[in-house]
């Protein structure tokens, strides 16, 4: 095992979530996308796992549905809220209408419902964090990014709690509740195709509890479902990301290794709390299982170890860190102010170039934060400049592609902020 921050990383992004359809057997295969959907055709009609494959197009999805069956929609089964996977069914809704079918009933855990409605209520802030996660340097402001919850999006007719089961053209459609990326997980169980679909617990690369931006998320329920998922013993799996799982032996070996990678850190996370760690101290203690260098599932580009740690610490603790300081604190700006005080904006500014030029960008950035709040008016467009050449330093190295979306949008936004002082 390895600790947290050791070594270093060789991670590249290249569209790691993206995979090509499958066809598993004549009536299933999955159709790859911004989101995977899967679909089961039947001769009473098909089920249709997901709507948001093809980046997000309803009428895409429809297009690529047709090439492989031309059966009616019957039912679409949502496997969470999320907008890569239940944004846009209004186009198959409307597809069913023009072809004379019946209108296709939609399927989803209640806590979708929840879901929906609070989306709605905080549309402004899902914009503003949104851009920052998704955006890349030079984009559009990150509140101009992220669509709200748009008339593409249909509430299902059918909820449930635990599970729920119905036949169709002969096959058994088994649907389960989990918690994991979300509390509104669906997964299907096909018996008589070996067909799981399994949505947000398996996501292409390193599950992703503790998202920077959202809810509380569920690590040590996903390792007991992703697990419940392999004791079927499926043969072929669509995930909600990434490319489908083929065979006995594949779907064990990437069921299982993720499940062991969540447990390993929820263990170790509560047994450092237990014996009184803080946070901090729980970042640079917990031991990262090997898996997660070894296998490109686990790769961690997406969830990593750093936001699991948080996300189940987050869950059984208060947000207190342990720093009286941080307790009821000072604003940010009037401490930075107080530290350039120290020793003077140059010499704060130069120690942040020798820290970026000796490779301890990540220190550096610190100081680079502290002398862009806490400079003076005069002083304060070279700071913003330092940091934002910082922060796209910190950038370049970083392989989770959400930190580094923040820190390239926090870029911009120091950039675009140095520009409009005038000296």
């Amino acid at each position: 095992m390895s600790r947290i921050g050791e070594g270093k990383t060789s991670y590249v992004l290249r569209d790691p979530l993206w995979a090509e359809d499958v066809e598993y057997k004549p009536d299933v295969f999955m159709i790859a996308g911004g989101g995977n959907t899967g679909v089961v055709a039947t001769k009473e009609g098909a089920v249709v796992f997901d709507i948001s494959a093809r980046i997000y197009s309803g009428v895409a999805l429809i297009d690529a549905i047709r090439q492989k069956t031309q059966a009616p929609i019957h039912t679409i089964i949502y496997s969470h809220g999320h907008g890569d996977h239940a944004w846009r069914a209004l186009p198959l809704l409307e597809e069913a209408a023009s072809r004379g079918y019946p209108r296709p009933r939609l399927i989803a855990h209640e806590n979708l419902v929840k879901r929906f409605d609070r989306y709605k209520m905080l549309a402004g802030w899902r914009q503003y964090a949104g851009g920052m996660q998704f955006l890349r340097r030079g984009d559009v402001p990150p509140d101009k990014n992220v669509l709200p919850l748009g008339p593409e999006v249909v509430y299902p007719d059918i909820t449930y709690s635990d599970a729920m089961q119905f036949k169709l053209g002969g096959l058994t459609f088994e649907v389960y509740h989990y918690k994991g990326e979300t509390d509104d997980g669906t997964w299907l169980w096909v018996p008589e195709r070996k067909t799981a679909m399994i949505g947000g617990l398996g996501v292409g690369i390193c599950p992703n509890p503790g998202s920077p931006f959202k809810v509380q998320r569920y690590a040590i329920e996903w390792a007991d479902c992703i697990e419940r998922v392999a004791g079927k013993n499926p043969d072929f799996v669509v995930p909600g990301h990434g490319r489908a799982l083929r065979g006995h032996k594949e779907v064990q070996e990437v069921c299982l290794s993720i499940s062991r990678y969540l447990r390993s850190i929820h263990n170790q996370v509560v047994a450092l709390m237990n014996e009184g760690y803080w946070l901090e101290d729980i970042m640079e203690r917990v031991k990262v299982p090997e898996e997660v260098n070894e296998k490109w599932w686990l790769k961690p580009v997406y969830g990593c170890p750093a936001f699991t740690i948080r996300d189940i610490h987050r869950r059984y603790s208060g947000w207190y860190d342990g720093t009286p300081s941080h307790l009821l604190p000072s604003r940010s700006a009037d401490i930075a102010a107080e530290v350039v005080k120290l020793g003077g904006i140059a010499k704060l500014m130069n120690r942040v170039r020798k820290l970026k030029k000796e490779g301890k960008v990540q220190l550096a950035l610190h100081l680079a934060e502290f002398a862009a709040k806490g400079a003076a008016p005069a002083e304060r467009k070279e700071a913003l400049a330092l940091n934002a050449e910082v922060l796209d330093s910190r950038a370049d190295i970083e392989p989770n592609f959400i930190a580094k979306n923040i820190f390239l949008s926090a870029a911009e936004r120091a950039e675009q902020e140095s520009k409009t002082i005038r000296v």
